[in-house]
């Protein structure tokens, strides 16, 4: 295997992986029937489990009883002399005088075995952007801690992933609220890792910080991520055509965590620029599954949508914009037009004909003489001027006005699209050229507009557009993107891999706005026919796609939401975050969606 082999492939390979045998299944449906019967054969259960394939010594048990809409229980036993038995901690589970209630529904059984004894630390020093000792890495470690009432407190690894939590600050902020800072100042401390497990339907899966381990990335796993996707976004969109907007799913609320004194009943927040995404991805999700049965949701998308529209007047004539949250901004127009013309070029359904004229005039409109784009046309109810316009500066609107200008090209005859070429290369040579001197405090090690580079990989099918810098500032990003990605190699934590960071040592930014920009690079190395760019770019590719798998919400990764219908399906933000927005779906599915068309050859190709 060479050296790239090793970089890029097989990144499940580094983490604890688990197939359930004969022994195990049969200890799974012991336990499941004596949970029902709320009684148990305790030299039964300790022969099936010394007969399974789970570790048979370590220093405590700890057994987590799951039911949707109900608070779960947690039970467990510490080695004091001798080993603990199994069944005298599965006892304890059923003594709890609400086991018999979740018993009745649908649970699930998660098994931690904690094979080291805990380790003393100090909770206020330790954190998760520390190194060496102190550093406290959530999901990963667990800890036990003992108050003044020397009673026994345990926060699983795993809790960092039910309880939403990704921070050391988090951590603090909730077992202040649970417990009592007063009460935690005077605890003793200890940390510990677990080997975890989670029941299935017919089999134990495998948790690591506290997500059943993704396993190899597959074309399936894939398919099945998109389904998900596209089945969340049907089941919650609203007779209006407004999608889910923010859902957290360890709270069981819309209330968002950045604006929690919003109540979203009351005082209702709704990123149109947002909206635009969840249609865009069941039109991605069409062009390559060709179902149908998501034309009904973007058209509802739609026509909300141009509920939220004005017409402007330029000279004889009519442009329309977005208007929505008392702003008219460019990427809301802009992303409105490509999903607009996206929809017509894929159906054939011309009924929005007028209105995709409309917001490609007004986008034209908004590209100054200079060739920088004006970045809201309404603020606040304010109209904003050309000499006001650096004031509302915007680093992805332009990026997104350009995938609406450049799939809207698609549709007009080539005098007309002459007009609109001009105008765009105007603009690429402001993005490319100008904003990077104007606007250098907005770059970074790690490039994050990938609105611009799918734009510019859209524009390279019209030969006028065919400019080698705008090629190199794609295939630069893409490279400096690489560049930034953990390697299997490199990663501090296994599933690290694939994700994004800033500084060596970040929590990873598995990021499928990214992932997108990265695709786009790949594309155009499809469409310049560069076989050495497309095999580079897709390895990293591969990496970054099992990366976001940690962030799919399956049917057994909700094992802890109170209601998981409305969970299954949501693309978190962040490996132990629960909250997802229809934009985090709308990215990883929608890369997800645009991938599949590339796999079976770009496998055969590795």
């Amino acid at each position: 295997m060479n050296e790239d082999e090793l970089t890029y492939s097989s990144p499940e390979k580094s983490l604890p992986d688990f197939t359930s045998g004969p022994a195990d299944i049969t200890f799974l449906r012991l336990l499941n029937k004596s949970m029902r019967e709320l009684a148990c054969d305790a030299a039964e259960i300790d022969l099936c489990f010394a007969e399974a394939n789970f570790p048979q010594r370590f220093q405590r048990l700890i057994l987590v009883l799951y039911a949707p809409a109900h608070k779960r229980i947690l039970v467990s036993s510490s080695k004091t002399t001798g080993q603990i038995k199994f069944s005298a901690v599965l006892k304890k589970l059923l003594a709890h005088p609400r086991c018999g209630e979740l018993a009745l529904q649908p649970f699930r059984l998660q098994m931690d075995f904690v094979l080291e004894p805990p380790l003393p630390m100090d909770y206020y020093a330790v954190g998760t952007e520390r190194t060496g000792d102190l550093h406290f890495e959530i999901g990963v470690d667990g800890l036990m801690f003992k108050g003044l009432d020397g009673k026994q407190h345990i926060f699983p690894p795993g809790d960092g992933y039910v309880r939403s939590i990704m921070t050391m600050g988090q951590l603090r902020d909730y077992l202040n609220r649970v417990h009592g800072e007063d009460y935690l100042r005077n605890a003793e401390f200890n940390r510990f890792h677990s080997d975890s497990f989670i029941s299935g339907q017919e089999s134990w899966l495998r948790l690591y910080r506290g997500h059943p381990v993704v396993g190899a990335l597959t074309k399936q796993k894939i398919e099945h991520a998109v389904e998900l996707a596209i089945g969340h976004i049907q089941r919650t969109q609203e007779e209006n055509g407004k999608f889910l907007y923010y859902y957290d799913a360890a709270l069981d609320t819309r209330r968002d965590h950045e604006h929690p004194k919003r109540d979203p009943a009351q005082n209702p927040y709704y990123n149109i620029l947002r909206h635009c995404g969840g249609a865009l991805t069941c039109i991605h999700y069409e062009k390559q599954f060709c179902t149908g049965k998501s034309l009904g949701t973007v058209c509802r998308a739609i026509d909300y949508l141009i509920a939220q529209a004005r017409v402007q007047h330029y000279g004889e004539r009519e442009g329309a914009y977005i208007y929505s949250e008392k702003k008219s901004k460019l990427g809301g127009t802009g992303l409105a037009l490509y999903l607009l013309a996206e929809y017509q070029i894929m159906t054939g359904d011309d009924r929005y004909q007028l209105w995709t004229d409309r917001f490609a005039w007004h986008l034209f409109n908004q590209i100054t003489d200079n060739g920088e784009f004006i970045y809201y046309n309404i603020y606040l109810d304010k109209p904003v001027s050309e000499a006001e316009n650096q004031n509302y500066f915007s680093f992805y609107y332009p990026g997104e006005a350009v995938c609406g200008l450049a799939k809207y090209l698609h549709l007009v005859d080539a005098e007309s699209r002459g007009i609109f070429v001009d105008k765009l290369r105007k603009a690429l040579e402001f993005l490319l050229v100008v904003r990077p001197l104007t606007r250098a405090d907005y770059y970074s090690v790690l490039p994050s507009d990938g609105w611009l580079m799918m734009g510019i990989m859209e524009l390279w099918d019209f030969e006028e557009m065919r400019d080698p810098g705008y090629s190199d500032f794609v295939f630069s990003d893409a490279e400096k993107m690489i560049n930034q990605m953990y390697k299997v190699t490199d990663a501090p934590y296994p599933d690290y891999a694939g994700g994004f960071y800033y500084r060596y040592g970040d929590y990873p930014y598995s990021d499928g706005a990214r992932c997108e920009g990265l695709l786009g690079a790949y594309e155009l190395a499809v469409k310049m026919d560069d076989k050495e760019k497309r095999r580079e770019i897709w390895q990293a590719l591969r990496l970054a796609g099992w990366s976001v798998m940690h962030l799919v919400n399956t049917e057994d990764s909700i094992y802890f939401a109170k209601k998981p219908a409305v969970a299954l399906g949501g693309i978190r933000f962040k490996q132990t975050r629960q909250w997802f927005r229809i934009d985090t779906i709308q990215h990883v599915a929608s890369f997800y969606a645009k991938l599949l068309p590339y796999w079976d050859e770009a496998e055969e190709q590795q």
